[in-house]
């Protein structure tokens, strides 16, 4: 008898898991838009409204021929596995949109569904602004959490505004330890905005978005400015500006997170 072929990609995952807690973080392979349409995992409307114009705006068959493609070169890369034969899935399933019938099942490898864990099933995702009115960066934060163990890992990701041929712009992927997502907060807090001169510099503002419970989804924002001596941080809860330090900012964003992957 053969073993649990699943079992082998659940070893992987955890694996993976591991490394992140080893080494605060890994490298993932990079997707373009069309990849992440294919796969349903374009979706998340806080930061995709562009993305997911770009996709639908296509027509119909326009958007079929792109997703065999992105289904192929996700197979050559080793990311999906080829259909069983069979008709059964051992690996999980990705939801290939725009295929006749509406979605085709296949199985993912383990660096895919780390990916697409974070990008379909977040605990939270955080999104950065130069400033309370400013447009989100291009780095959104999205955790993984697993259910009985809370918060496992922070799936990092970089909008590079690189297009990829047809397949649209390109995202650059890192898993992370939770320590290392928050201490990458902290020093994008610690860094001037692009461009800045002398003289006062806008907040930072950090939104932890909690996924929707029907009403919405909930949002605990922190923004930050920068004081001779230390930071400044208002967070939405009471409007009460603080004053603190990196490492006290870095607790509060600790235990928000940890709690929101706790409650997923």
């Amino acid at each position: 008898m053969t073993g649990d072929p699943r079992q082998a990609d659940v070893e992987a995952s955890q694996a993976l898991l591991d490394q992140v807690e080893r080494d605060d973080a890994v490298q993932l392979p990079a997707l373009s838009t069309a990849e992440l349409c294919v796969l349903g995992a374009m979706q998340a409307t806080l930061v995709d409204e562009d993305a997911w114009s770009w996709w639908s705006g296509m027509a119909e068959a326009q958007r079929f021929e792109l997703s065999a493609m992105a289904l192929k070169f996700l197979v050559h890369r080793g990311l999906l596995d080829e259909p069983d034969p069979g008709g059964g899935n051992a690996s999980g399933t990705s939801a290939a949109q725009g295929t006749p019938g509406g979605s085709v099942g296949l199985p993912v490898r383990p660096l895919l569904a780390m990916i697409l864990a974070g990008r379909t099933q977040p605990s939270f995702v955080v999104v950065r602004r130069e400033g309370a009115k400013a447009e989100p960066d291009r780095m959104r934060l999205y955790g993984i959490s697993e259910e009985g163990r809370g918060l496992r890992a922070v799936l990092a990701e970089e909008a590079t505004g690189n297009h990829v041929s047809r397949f649209g712009p390109a995202y650059t992927y890192v898993l992370a330890s939770p320590a290392e997502a928050v201490r990458s907060l902290l020093r994008w807090v610690d860094r001037p905005p692009a461009g800045h001169r002398l003289g006062r510099r806008p907040s930072k503002v950090i939104d932890v978005y909690q996924p929707n419970k029907g009403t919405g989804p909930d949002l605990d924002r922190f923004e930050v400015r920068r004081r001779s001596a230390g930071l400044s941080v208002e967070r939405n809860q009471d409007g009460t500006p603080i004053d603190c330090d990196e490492e006290t900012l870095g607790r509060h964003l600790s235990e928000l997170l940890s709690r929101s992957g706790s409650a997923a």
